[in-house]
């Protein structure tokens, strides 16, 4: 091990590959969030550039009401999320329950020997 990092830390191109094959490996992890941002930055710059060539005067006051207004649906849009979420657990750990008492019900049924036997 420790001739391994003497070996990497002594060349300077080793070191430069494995700073490569690590920004290679988050690249690839992080794709689809690399794609996500970057058109998010293209509809931010198409929305400002409607509201600028619109009315330029009026274009940051139009850009940021916008973005106010992003920001509070999609508040709204999370607080609905979390509780589709919670409400969804809660179904579930009923559903678990169900499931066990049913489970024990049939287990009970079995062990009980049938009447003439």
């Amino acid at each position: 091990m420790n001739s391994i990092i003497g070996s990497i830390t002594s060349h300077q191109l080793t070191v430069m590959a494995a700073a490569f094959v690590v920004l290679l490996i988050f690249y690839f992890l992080f794709k689809q969030l690399i794609k996500l941002a970057l058109l998010m930055i293209l509809v931010a710059m198409a929305v400002g550039g409607y509201y600028y060539f619109k009315d330029p005067q009026k274009a940051p006051e139009n850009i940021r009401q916008t973005f106010q207004e992003t920001r509070d649906k999609s508040a709204q849009l999370l607080e609905k999320g979390q509780h589709a979420y919670r409400k969804g657990k809660d179904l579930y750990d009923k559903s678990k329950e169900l499931a066990k008492k049913a489970a024990d019900y049939l287990k009970k049924t079995e062990e009980k020997p049938e009447p003439g036997k």
